[in-house]
């Protein structure tokens, strides 16, 4: 095998194929990057045995091949060289790699042992905006809790109903969901997606265009401008929480319009004072204002008051500050409704202006 290759599109490639890699490989050869040469393209692949990414690179193909490299070390060394062009042949297990000014040797790995590619057979297939996708993960995937022992509930839940998508992740503490219509008419159905796979997807969804998304049996399948990935989904679908039943209804609550920058900087500033043991802090809605506060009998007190747009009763509320930061990170307009009934009944946070995007997080005990 031999090719010459532009190290920015090699590199794009790598970045991508080395967040499947896992850390601590249980096989060996699961820590490579394969690499095939065909007549006309190169393709890079990468697998955990859960999620499989192939990715096509534009390259000269002078000898048609495979090698499988050690990815982690690979995609390091590509990184750091300061070339544009890159020559990469396959000797007696050997890797090499030449620039202008350098020549590098990689052991490689017995491709042949390398796991075959899943082969995928589909029952729901549709489209949807790359952009769009990526949105609707990153403001869900941050309420999953990977190490949680109930499998439902570590990964997000893929749903159409009724023609709606959506993306819905909970941790039993909050929950998160991003709805938008399909253009195409679908099949109803649910499906786990692993953490892993959500956090992955993201730096795949960059690129613009429109993903095609299949569906099969115990697996995806995500089809975007000749990148493919496959990844087994999570058992325990149907085990996924009611979580319609916990969302407030809207017309019922109390609710405050709030400046959503503000509200992420005063409580940035309050969390100084919070620690690992007292991470708590008490929202004190007033007439036109709002009272956060914080007492730490390790660190010290804190209090700042905000104009809001609020004109109900008074009312104490305590919360974990990161779940408020954590969704306002992942809202880009300008103001925020937060609503409450009181201290002890579930929040609905969103954005203004849309209600695709809802937030729901418990509130802590007042002290």
């Amino acid at each position: 095998m031999e090719i010459n290759v532009k190290k920015e599109l090699l590199l794009e490639a790598l970045n991508v194929a080395s967040k499947v890699i896992p850390s601590s490989p249980s096989i060996a050869t699961i820590g490579g990057i394969l690499i095939e040469a065909k007549e006309k393209e190169v393709w890079i692949t990468a697998t955990n045995l859960e999620t499989t990414v192939r990715i096509p690179v534009e390259a000269e193909v002078i000898k048609k091949g495979e090698l499988l490299i050690p990815g982690k070390k690979f995609t390091s060394l590509i990184k750091q060289i300061d070339s544009e062009d890159l020559k990469l042949s396959l000797g007696e297990n050997k890797a090499n790699l030449q620039t202008e000014n350098s020549n590098y040797s990689f052991l490689t790995m017995n491709y042949e042992e390398f796991p075959k590619l899943p082969k995928f057979s589909g029952i729901t297939k549709f489209k949807i905006d790359s952009k769009l996708l990526k949105d609707m993960v990153e403001k869900t995937e941050f309420c999953i809790y990977p190490e949680e022992p109930r499998p439902h509930f570590r990964g997000g839940l893929l749903e159409i109903k009724e023609n709606i998508l959506k993306m819905v992740a909970t941790d039993t503490k909050r929950l998160s969901v991003f709805s938008t219509p399909l253009e195409e008419k679908s099949e109803n159905m649910r499906v786990l997606l692993p953490y892993k796979l959500l956090d992955f997807l993201p730096d795949i969804l960059k690129k613009e265009g429109e993903i095609e998304i299949g569906i099969g049996k115990n697996q995806i399948l995500f089809k975007l401008n000749g990148i493919s990935i496959i990844s087994q989904l999570l058992e325990g679908a149907e085990d996924f929480p009611d979580y319609e039943r916990v969302i407030p209804e809207e017309d019922k609550l109390k609710i405050a319009n709030i400046d959503r920058d503000k509200f992420l900087t005063t409580l940035k500033r309050i969390m100084v004072f919070t620690s690992e043991r007292h991470n708590r802090i008490k929202l004190s809605f007033g007439n036109k204002r709002l009272m956060i506060s914080v007492s730490s009998p390790e660190i010290g007190q804190a209090e700042e008051k905000m104009e809001i747009d609020y004109e109900g009763e008074e009312q104490d509320i305590a919360f974990n500050p990161d779940y408020l930061v954590e969704f306002l990170q992942q809202v880009d307009e300008e103001e925020i409704i937060f609503g409450f009934t009181d201290e002890t009944k579930p929040v609905l946070m969103r954005p203004k202006d849309r209600k695709d995007y809802i937030y729901v997080a418990m509130p802590l005990k007042l002290e």
